[in-house]
């Protein structure tokens, strides 16, 4: 079952089922269960620790002085390194790097790559940052222990009935401990630690045992947007949702993210800003210089593909298939691993990893990818992107938002290239001013709003 398939059944499910009837120690926990639950019926996965990221996990412990957690800290942000992008000579965080630069008092809590864990001091910004492994640490062990008790779930004969209805194998029991692990967890952190007066998160929605402590102990959470949002993500297309294990407000990029949840979703958080991403505008102030300069010589346009994981493949065989056919664009690969391993037959085609993707898209002629949201960034920059609609995941996530007159062409094959190029050569589109401009002074005044509250 593909993604959007997943989605569709979920919300049918919705519909049919008084799904927010299935509760755990007073609340609901449908908006935590549909998460996982997307994950078995799409990929057939579910989350659990691996002996790798166990591994990781440790190794983060002492990679940031965990003593700042008891110093006085009114904002704690929560990001993961894995969100970094780099800028000269450091990693810079892409949707928050604006908070912990310009908001004294501000404390990062990292959560560390599941790949390297987190880069080394000398390559960040943030003097005030711990690492969130001691977190996750705790709460594999809390859910470890707790599998000696089975969750008391009233009305667990819903979601039984649910799985059977669809033929679907799913251990709720262990999303429900895994949740209540986290609750566990950040509860124990905020009695002995100094606790924050705010909490700021990008994903929360994968956090949502610690935004359930976060409001008990009455602290308000503020979510930073970090990707796609529309009615086609999972965690943002509820029917309705549990406010204890939602954020209070949500910062978005721009007024149509902001239209979305003040007209079509107006119930997933009291609050909605419009403030832009950071690392748009650092970019824009930092790469002033062409990398494809001693190219253009050579190629008529340069070409920049953005990849995704568990995409990789499919969008490499279209690159390779139309770089073999135009021996005059130079097509520039950057994956969205910097481990990743590709091979290409054509020569026009440069795998660049671990590169800032930003600076390619400022200066690329073009971009392509299937459904990044790096085509919502090269807007930005005024760059047309090709769509390779595979399982029409881009028509489905964009096709109302980007079309031909804002320099975006959709094609299923490579077979279509050509047609989609020509288009996009001839120029003069309308970009859509998707982000919202000047999101160090709104995301800083927002904060220091909630902060207020509290003097």
């Amino acid at each position: 079952m593909t993604y959007l398939e997943a989605v569709d059944l979920l919300r049918n499910i919705e519909t049919k089922y008084d799904v927010m009837s299935i509760r755990y120690k007073g609340i609901s926990v449908w908006p935590h269960l549909r998460l996982y639950l997307l994950d078995k019926i799409s990929v057939n996965t579910e989350v659990k620790a691996t002996g790798t990221v166990v591994k990781v996990v440790l190794k983060s412990l002492f990679v940031y002085n965990p003593l700042q957690l008891w110093k006085k800290h009114d904002v704690w942000l929560f990001t993961g390194c894995e969100r970094r992008k780099r800028i000269g000579y450091k990693m810079i965080h892409r949707i928050s790097g604006g908070i912990s630069a310009n908001v004294d008092g501000c404390l990062m809590v990292e959560k560390p790559s599941s790949r390297i864990g987190h880069y080394n001091k000398n390559e960040i910004e943030e003097k005030h940052i711990v690492s969130e492994a001691w977190l996750l640490f705790a709460y594999h062990l809390i859910e470890l222990c707790s599998r000696l008790f089975k969750p008391k779930i009233k009305n667990e004969e819903l979601i039984r009935q649910i799985l059977l209805d669809n033929n679907i194998a799913f251990d709720y029991h262990h999303s429900v401990r895994m949740l209540n692990a986290k609750r566990i967890s950040m509860l124990l952190l905020l009695t002995f630690a100094r606790k924050p007066k705010l909490a700021v998160m990008e994903c929360p929605y994968v956090s949502m045992g610690y935004m359930w402590a976060f409001h008990q102990k009455g602290i308000e959470v503020v979510e930073l947007q970090h990707g796609v949002l529309n009615c086609h993500h999972n965690a943002y297309n509820a029917n309705a949702y549990e406010e204890r294990m939602n954020p209070d407000a949500i910062c978005v990029f721009g007024i149509e993210e902001y239209r979305y949840f003040t007209e079509d979703e107006p119930q997933y958080a009291k609050d909605v800003y419009m403030t832009g991403l950071y690392m748009l505008e650092r970019a824009d102030e930092t790469f002033n210089a062409d990398p494809f300069e001693k190219y253009r010589e050579k190629y008529h346009s340069i070409v920049v593909a953005s990849g995704q994981n568990g995409y990789e493949n499919h969008l490499s065989e279209v690159i390779d298939a139309v770089a073999l056919e135009h021996n005059d664009i130079l097509f520039f690969y950057i994956p969205r691993l910097s481990d990743t391993s590709l091979a290409f037959k054509a020569e026009n085609v440069k795998v660049k990893c671990g590169v800032n993707i930003y600076e390619y898209l400022k200066w690329a002629d073009i971009h392509i990818t299937i459904s990044s949201t790096t085509c919502l960034e090269s807007q930005y920059f005024g760059t047309p992107t090709i769509f390779y609609d595979y399982d029409s995941m881009a028509s489905n996530y964009y096709g109302e938002l980007l079309n031909k007159e804002n320099g975006c062409v959709y094609i299923n094959s490579f077979k279509e290239f050509d047609t989609a190029y020509k288009i996009l050569k001839d120029g003069g589109f309308k970009y859509k001013e998707i982000f919202s401009y000047n999101h160090v002074e709104r995301i800083t005044n927002i904060i220091r709003m909630y902060l207020s509250k509290h003097v």
